[in-house]
């Protein structure tokens, strides 16, 4: 049995001492507190963490490989003539560093209406810069070299891009980054450039104008020194949430040299695929519609009228369609997206020019040659006979 333990007051202990409370008085609170229940049981999966926390950045970091695919690369920059065209040079030669000006452009707002007179409309889409040649790294790559033996070029932008607010003329979001890559052209001798340009009434190419390139800051749009905004051709249909590039921009460069000149052609703007939209187009009319529905409607689906909406949703990181093959899986790691992309840069002749065309045909070996109806005479019979 327990014994009882009597707890004497300071007051009979000591007649100098003062009676004291020691035990700690506990307050009932009558107020209604939410039990958090927690199920020991539940397991975490580290790879649904790690891909909503993929699905929900929007940040980019983009580098790549170039390799520079044209005749003009190895040449001298003083070119006089049509033999230095076949000549490479080892140093002070253009390559795929000194001969452009490269740029990070996405696609704005202020699209030129076409009339086609189809079910779809063509636009003239434009580009803003967002990243500018001082934020571009480009170099050697190492053991790198083309098919022809030319040296390949590593590239790297040096900041990140966020995505999120990036919307078009038609309030889509960002599936593509290009890079806009200008050339620089020559002074001596004095090379010329042209852009395509589409009539705004029937959606046919107009002549090409000449125009001299301009240096570019972020936020400006892509344009000559005139002020001519310069981009490339897409159709689009609201009632499906759909447009493509129907046609790209194609810049050409004339190099003179002593007796006439050389035209090439390429295309300045290269894709940087961010994502894909599904082909799945999705309809909803917000009219009494729930909450919970409503909110579900992404942010960038096109408003119909009436209350109605379509759109396509984003396709997650890591799916592709079993269709198509379609879809991206870029590595995710430090809160950022890293897209590597491999971009052949063409600059190829423009044998629709009269000039480009006739020079070229001298060295086309059997371009006019006539077949001789003659039997080639041979010693493969004689193998292995003895000499006469």
């Amino acid at each position: 049995m327990d014994k009882s333990i009597q707890i004497l007051l300071n007051s009979f202990k000591n007649i100098a001492s003062v009676d004291v409370d020691n035990f700690n008085k506990i307050e009932v609170d009558n107020k209604p507190m939410e039990i958090n229940e927690y199920d020991i049981r539940n397991v975490l999966s580290a790879t649904e963490i790690f891909d909503a926390e993929r699905e929900a950045n929007p940040i980019y970091r983009i580098s790549g490989k170039i390799e520079f695919m044209s005749m003009l690369n190895g040449l001298k920059n003083t070119y006089s003539t049509f033999s230095d065209f076949f000549y490479p040079e080892l140093i002070n030669s253009k390559n795929a560093s000194n001969s452009f000006d490269y740029y990070l452009v996405r696609p704005t707002s202020g699209y030129t209406q076409v009339i086609s007179g189809g079910s779809t409309i063509l636009w003239i889409r434009y580009f803003k810069v967002i990243a500018t040649p001082s934020d571009f790294d480009i170099y050697p790559a190492g053991f790198s070299n083309n098919v022809y033996g030319e040296q390949a070029y590593a590239f790297n932008f040096n900041k990140d891009f966020n995505v999120a607010p990036y919307l078009d003329n038609f309030g889509f979001p960002a599936t593509e980054l290009f890079l806009y890559a200008q050339y620089k052209n020559s002074s001596s001798p004095a090379e010329t450039f042209y852009f395509t340009q589409w009539n705004n009434t029937a959606g046919i190419v107009s002549p090409k104008l000449a125009f001299v390139p301009k240096a570019l800051v972020i936020g400006d749009v892509i344009k000559t020194t005139a002020g001519d905004r310069i981009g490339d051709l897409i159709e689009y249909s609201k009632s499906t949430f759909y447009q493509a590039q129907l046609s790209p921009q194609a810049f050409y460069i004339r190099t003179p040299y002593s007796g006439g000149y050389l035209q090439w052609k390429y295309n300045p703007l290269i894709p940087f695929t961010l994502r894909y939209f599904n082909d799945n187009l999705s309809k909803a009319n917000i009219s009494g519609t729930s909450y919970e529905q409503v909110n579900s409607i992404p942010y960038y689906a096109t408003d119909m009228g009436n209350g109605n909406r379509v759109w396509r949703t984003i396709m997650p990181q890591g799916y592709f369609d079993p269709l198509t093959g379609i879809g991206v899986d870029y590595p995710f790691v430090n809160k950022k997206r890293y897209l590597f992309s491999n971009i052949i840069l063409s600059v190829a002749p423009d044998l629709n020019d009269a000039s480009t065309l006739a020079k070229f045909s001298e060295i086309w070996f059997s371009r006019f040659a006539t077949p001789l109806d003659i039997t080639p005479v041979g010693d493969i019979n004689n193998i292995g006979k003895p000499c006469l």
